[in-house]
């Protein structure tokens, strides 16, 4: 989680909430139709030669697109996991503890 949590300081506010909307669309758009969301994996496709410039990824390569779309939603799920121990670690600390 090291790693996604690197690249994820590499992305403003808007790119998350482009990259959290392209997730969202691909994986319901794959369930409904068994194929990758056009215009969301052209965007997955974009930022990911943003943060990596040096590994090229081709988007006619079956294997390329699962591991785009793969690097995508294991970020887009590490985020949503901070996001719940931001809201859990904030509700523990407002309870009193039970004296004994």
């Amino acid at each position: 989680m090291e790693f996604l949590e690197k690249q994820s300081k590499n992305l403003n506010e808007n790119e998350k909430t482009i990259i959290k909307e392209s997730v969202k669309k691909n994986t319901h758009y794959i369930s409904q139709f068994s194929k990758y969301h056009p215009e969301s994996i052209t965007v997955m496709f974009v930022i990911w030669h943003k943060l990596f410039p040096e590994q090229k990824q081709d988007m006619n390569c079956s294997s390329c697109r699962k591991a785009v779309t793969k690097f995508f939603n294991l970020l887009v799920v590490n985020w949503e996991e901070e996001k719940q121990n931001k809201k859990t670690k904030n509700k523990t600390n407002g309870r009193k503890k039970k004296q004994s």
